[in-house]
């Protein structure tokens, strides 16, 4: 896999990427992958690929399945 290094980045323009990698819970060569992979992705994506999207983020973040009992008591934790 190719590597590249960025030159001439500025304190502030760091300073932004590690915010928002933390933000969005990636590391800062995650960040800035994929800001730029978004830069050169169609504008337009089909349902398809938005639902993969969705799924990569999903799987990516390790959240519990809700279905079942754990579904049942969040909802019920919901109401009066």
């Amino acid at each position: 896999m190719p590597n590249l290094a960025l030159r001439g980045l500025s304190e502030d323009m760091y300073d932004s990427l590690k915010r928002a990698a933390v933000r969005n819970h990636r590391s800062l060569n995650g960040e800035v992958l994929a800001r730029l992979e978004a830069s050169i992705r169609p504008a337009s994506m089909g349902v398809e690929g938005v639902l993969a999207r969705v799924a990569n983020r999903s799987a990516n973040l390790r959240l519990p399945a809700l279905e079942g009992d754990l579904l049942k008591a969040l909802k019920d934790r919901g109401r009066p």
